[in-house]
């Protein structure tokens, strides 16, 4: 009591679920046996305390001159004072109630219990408001547990057994220091490629904008910056600089080349940087626009997945968006005021430029030269990267690397909560056996606590530890702890077990009600027919390769009492049925009539029959009721009692009757896991005429997911494309710009099968982000094959096409590394806490763009000279040159 108020008043607690120990009630216990004696019945005892346990206003009384307020206590200081409030008149003097119950301080009767390292103990889970930030309120919990602790008794102590700002601390520090590893790596790709600190600042200045401005962003619409937000910063941050590399580099070149013109034919500082930004505007507005167009369906994303990478998405959003406005505003003014002074000439491109510049002439030739065979190629690879990725196994989320396990107990149905704490405490030994649990504390529930809105009978207990570093510095995978978890408890024996961690089940149990990964629906209408396929299902997917916590939806049969009254015995007596009912519920239950005040605390009155109505049930049926004409009927005269089996629960869905089979994948995919299900269902069992079946949990979301994904996905697809070739005014031009994209898929799915990484949700996104980034690079070189022919009067021969490679080379390349190296941190993190979802986002974008930037130079000059020399020449201005004499001229030319 005393540590709950005082928890109860740290700011953004909102609630405290407490269950152990004993909740304390004043109770009037009556006696079967004594209302026999003494003729009276229980309803003449509920009916004697009804309305004596409160006070009432008297209103007001007056004396010269003042004003009293009249008080009727009916509360008495000390309960022991009803025992002498009369029921009734009797042969030899008042029956009072003293006669026939006791009063008595007591424990509720109790429907769970609790322990901490198998030793009893009084477990409380404290829920935070909802706009609560979780690291702030733990901080002020540990200040105010501290000061508690301070003043409890002796032999009383306090332990946290589960903090989740652990997972939340960790998981930001992680990814900022993903963020700052990434960002420093950005900066020594762009210092490397140009040697130059005023260009290098020019371009750099756009991380810090981007990061302020979405923070202001996020702050100004009362959004949090959190793992996910800075994940979306994390995956961004090499992107952010290249709009600013693509304007800042042709800037800085078309200066030199003004600079190398004789002082006459000069042009004046402004108009060239206008010129230069002009020239390239195109290319940055609508490769930002791409991406932004590609990432929107990340905001459709239904459930858990959509709260997950709704926030990824939005910060990579602002964050881009950010970059374009810099490298269109904030560049050019830079460029203005630090490249005014002498540059060095054309020819001096750094080392690395030039050898990167004389590299690729042959494979701008050759792929010229054999278009063909590059085309086919590029078709192979294409197909064997769909084919594999289509045959991967697949996954709603990576999992966690959350630090924790959570452990569900299931005993059977009917087992009472003595014998069932009984098998939470052998379970809580077993795991403490488990080196990396051995060293922290576990937290065990057994049953419901007071003022759960989680409904669970007393047949299971929840277990929570920390996983934490053993004693003999041995630090296994994650999965072998979770194994060895298993395993000790398969040796319990008569329970079923699920292991999962906190996270991950809460994720379970928002998708679809149910604590595990995958749930096997079965719907009918006959209950018992459901528990025998439930059964059946169950024994036809328990040796699936993968599956483990299997097991079947607890709904069974199990021992009762029934209490079906007999309707005219009843009218026979003129007894109404609600009469009856309320007096067992009495008896059994017990009702509250009041509450006694001490001091600050309230604590119930309740009025019921003795334990051994409850020890004893054939007591039952000598309970004496009374009738309107004031005789003493026994309940067995006026119903049935006799003991028999029934269902525990029955439960619906879509308003049919359904019972779930449950599995948990451990060392498989979830897609094949479940393809395999689906194969034995549909081969091994038989259902009825009526009774159906369907596979939810995770499942169900991945599918939902990816089908929103991919339509969207699609359209925003075809979108782009109309943008382009309403851009280029040339479909041919268009699709060229998107072959990025297939060249994309070839080194994600080779990183995924290097990386044995399964195609989840964040794959998937990073896909998505992916498609809009390949394709900056086919329209950079695309509008500058354009500007070539168009504003420079170039012909579009091989040449051209190498030149326009070449001068495209420094700004494709550095967007290339900058984004790539800016995940690394992030790809080299597989499992660390915070990290998960971004691990598999940034790995797909990682692979892609480095095949895409490698086949680019291939892929595109063989199909421009296939396909796009009408369009390129089309371009914004008209048909240019004289057509295709001059083209295979310069073709042959080059190619001899």
């Amino acid at each position: 009591w005393d540590v709950r108020l005082q928890l109860l008043t740290v700011g953004g607690v909102a609630q405290i679920i407490d269950i152990g120990g004993g909740v304390k009630q004043y109770q009037v216990l009556v006696d079967p046996l004594l209302l026999a004696k003494y003729d009276v019945t229980i309803d003449e005892v509920e009916e004697t305390l009804q309305g004596t346990n409160i006070n009432t206003p008297g209103g007001f009384a007056y004396d010269p001159g003042e004003e009293l307020l009249v008080r009727n206590i009916g509360r008495p200081d000390n309960p022991k004072d009803f025992e002498n409030l009369v029921i009734k008149k009797g042969e030899h003097g008042s029956i009072r109630l003293h006669h026939v119950a006791k009063i008595l301080e007591g424990r509720k009767v109790p429907r769970g219990t609790a322990g901490i390292n198998g030793q009893d103990a009084v477990v409380m889970t404290l829920m935070k408001q909802p706009d609560a930030n979780t690291l702030e309120l733990t901080e002020r919990l540990r200040v105010e547990i501290d000061r508690i602790r301070e003043n409890l008794p002796d032999g009383v102590t306090l332990h946290e057994v589960y903090e989740q700002a652990l997972f939340i601390d960790t998981a930001v520090h992680n990814v900022i220091e993903a963020l700052r590893d990434g960002s420093i790596l950005v900066v020594i790709i762009i210092v490397l490629f140009l040697l130059n600190l005023r260009m290098s600042f020019i371009i750099l200045i756009s991380i810090p904008l981007c990061f302020i401005t979405t923070a202001l962003v996020f702050s100004w619409f009362g959004m949090s910056v959190n793992t996910m937000t800075l994940g979306g910063l994390a995956v961004a941050v090499g992107e952010l600089v290249d709009s600013a590399i693509v304007g800042a580099e042709n800037i800085y070149r078309r200066l030199r080349e003004n600079q190398a013109k004789p002082r006459g034919e000069r042009q004046p500082l402004f108009k060239v940087i206008t010129n230069a930004t002009d020239e390239v505007f195109t290319g940055i507005v609508l490769g930002t626009a791409i991406v932004l167009f590609v990432v929107m369906p990340l905001f459709a994303l239904p459930g858990v997945v959509g709260r997950l990478f709704t926030p990824i998405g939005t910060a990579y959003l602002v964050s881009i968006l950010t970059s374009m406005i810099v490298s269109i505003t904030v560049t050019p003014v830079l460029c203005s005021f630090l490249l005014n002074r002498k540059l060095p000439d054309i020819e001096r491109d750094t080392f690395l430029v030039r050898f990167l510049k004389q590299s690729i002439k042959p494979v701008v030739y050759g792929s010229i030269k054999f278009r063909y065979a590059v085309v086919i190629g590029s078709i192979v690879l294409c197909l064997w990267a769909l084919v594999v990725v289509l045959t991967m196994g697949k996954d709603l989320l990576p999992e966690f690397n959350e630090g924790s396990a959570y452990v569900i107990v299931m005993a059977p149905p009917g087992i009472n909560l003595d014998e069932s704490s009984k098998l939470g405490i052998a379970v809580e030994e077993a795991m403490m056996k488990v080196p990396e649990i051995g060293a922290s504390i576990t937290g065990r529930r057994t049953g419901r606590a007071e003022g759960d809105e989680h409904a669970i009978g007393v047949n299971i207990s929840e277990i929570e530890a920390e996983l934490e570093n053993p004693k003999n510095g041995v630090i296994r995978p994650r999965a072998e702890i979770m194994a060895d978890i298993r395993g000790r408890l398969a040796e319990v024996p008569g329970i079923i077990t699920e292991v999962q961690q906190p996270i991950q089940h809460r994720i379970s149990a928002v998708i679809s009600g149910a604590r595990t990964q995958i749930v096997i629906k079965i719907f009918g209408p006959n209950l018992g027919e459901l528990r025998r396929l439930g059964k059946e299902v169950h024994a036809a997917i328990k040796d699936v390769p993968g599956v483990v916590d299997d097991y079947v939806e607890q709904q069974a049969l199990v021992p009762q009492i029934r209490i079906t009254p007999k309707y005219e015995e009843l009218a026979m007596h003129g007894m109404k049925l609600t009469h009856v009912l309320s007096a067992m519920e009495t008896a059994l239950q017990g009702k509250i009539f009041g509450t006694v005040l001490e001091g600050e605390r309230y604590f119930d009155f309740i009025v019921r029959g003795v334990d051994t109505l409850r020890e004893q049930p054939d007591t039952i049926a000598n309970l004496l009721l009374t009738s309107p004409t004031g005789a003493k009927v026994p309940l067995r005269a006026v119903a049935d009692i006799e003991r028999s089996m029934g269902p525990n629960e029955i439960f619906h869905e879509n308003s049919r009757r359904r019972i779930y089979v449950m599995c948990n994948v451990a060392e498989a995919d979830l897609g094949s896991v479940v393809n395999q299900i689906d194969s034995k269902l549909r081969n091994d069992v038989e259902f009825p005429e009526g009774y159906t079946w369907s596979i939810g949990g995770q499942y169900e979301q991945m599918v939902e997911s990816t089908r929103t994904m991919t339509t969207l996905s699609l359209v925003a697809f075809f979108i782009i494309l109309s943008i382009l070739v309403v851009e280029f005014r040339s479909f041919p031009l268009a699709v060229i710009i998107l072959l990025n994209i297939p060249m994309a898929l070839i080194g994600s799915v080779l990183a995924l099968v290097i990386t044995n990484t399964t195609v989840n949700m964040g794959a998937l996104v990073g896909f998505i982000a992916l498609c809009g980034i390949a394709s900056r690079n086919g329209i950079l070189l695309i509008s500058h094959f354009i500007t070539l022919v168009h504003d420079e009067g170039e012909d579009l021969t091989p040449q051209t096409i190498l030149r326009g490679c070449q001068e495209r080379l420094t700004p494709v390349l550095m967007t290339a590394l900058t984004t790539n190296l800016g995940l690394i941190p992030l790809v080299l993190a597989k499992g660390e806490p915070g990290k998960e979802i971004l691990y598999p986002v940034a790995l797909v974008i990682f692979g892609g763009l480095l095949s895409s930037t490698i086949l680019d130079w291939t892929i595109t000059p063989a199909t421009v000279w296939m396909f796009g020399r009408k369009g390129i020449l089309r371009g914004k201005k008209g048909i240019a040159g004289n057509g295709e004499l001059d083209l295979e001229e310069s073709e042959s030319t080059q190619t001899e």
